[in-house]
């Protein structure tokens, strides 16, 4: 497998002040690094405040990383063009409740990032929208519905519809099965693993649910207060952590 995404020495910080004039910041995460292969997953673990979301909001370029490079195929990702970005990492979010627009039709959507990211005409737009939801195992006809008309399993498949848009190597999934029940949540990750060997897709998991991240992930990493603690293959980290932190965390969350 080659490298598709290279991460390092990242960091986050925030201005939190000033003191005689000089602003004082806060770090929030890092430095982080780290490199996810083609068709891999790597989940991101560590209780509320570690950093978690903050770094999948960076790789997304929903936020603004202070420091560090990140290299996707081969290319430095500058911080104030995210073109190459856009079509490459694609984020699913935590709640589809509230990440779809409901004054639009689901087809309007899912062609809001064709409309801007590509050329296409309308023809070939309402085409892929499709296409788009049959892979996720949906109707064409849902492309008409407005997300009221959904059920939850049904509007998080188009959350994962959205995603794919404009086919992308990277999807970052934030807390994307949180708010499913236990049958939604166990379709939906069917989904995601069938969709992952159809198109190739690697995936960065950013999730509280162990028992998910322990039947997904290849790599696992461990974060606490913006700082990874642990960073492995998955069955390393399950079976042999070696940090104490990793430890009580797999206790705390498995239970």
């Amino acid at each position: 497998m080659s490298t598709l995404l290279e991460v390092n020495n990242l960091t986050k910080s925030f201005r939190t002040g000033y003191r005689w004039m000089i602003p004082q910041y806060h770090r929030v995460l890092g430095p982080i690094s780290f490199k996810l292969e083609e068709q891999q997953t790597m989940s991101v673990v560590g209780n509320t405040g570690s950093g978690k979301s903050t770094l999948a909001k960076i790789l997304v370029g929903a936020e603004q990383r202070t420091s560090g490079q990140i290299i996707l195929e081969g290319e430095q990702l500058e911080v104030k063009n995210h073109t190459q970005r856009c079509r490459a990492i694609r984020m699913i979010f935590q709640d589809a409740n509230t990440s779809l627009n409901p004054r639009m039709r689901i087809g309007n959507l899912l062609e809001e990032p064709l409309k801007f990211a590509t050329d296409m005409n309308k023809k070939d737009r309402e085409a892929e929208v499709y296409n788009k939801l049959r892979q996720v195992g949906l109707l064409p006809e849902h492309a008409h519905f407005y997300p009221h008309m959904t059920s939850g399993g049904q509007k998080q498949r188009i959350a994962v519809a959205r995603a794919l848009m404009l086919d992308p190597h990277i999807i970052v999934a934030d807390e994307a099965l949180s708010v499913l029940d236990m049958s939604v949540r166990s379709q939906v990750i069917n989904l995601l693993l069938k969709l992952q060997q159809e198109m190739g897709l690697s995936y960065i998991f950013v999730s509280h649910n162990i028992n998910v991240v322990r039947h997904i992930s290849d790599k696992v990493m461990v974060l606490d207060q913006g700082e990874v603690v642990e960073f492995g293959h998955a069955e390393q980290v399950f079976n042999a952590p070696k940090n104490d932190y990793t430890r009580k965390l797999l206790y705390t969350l498995g239970h």
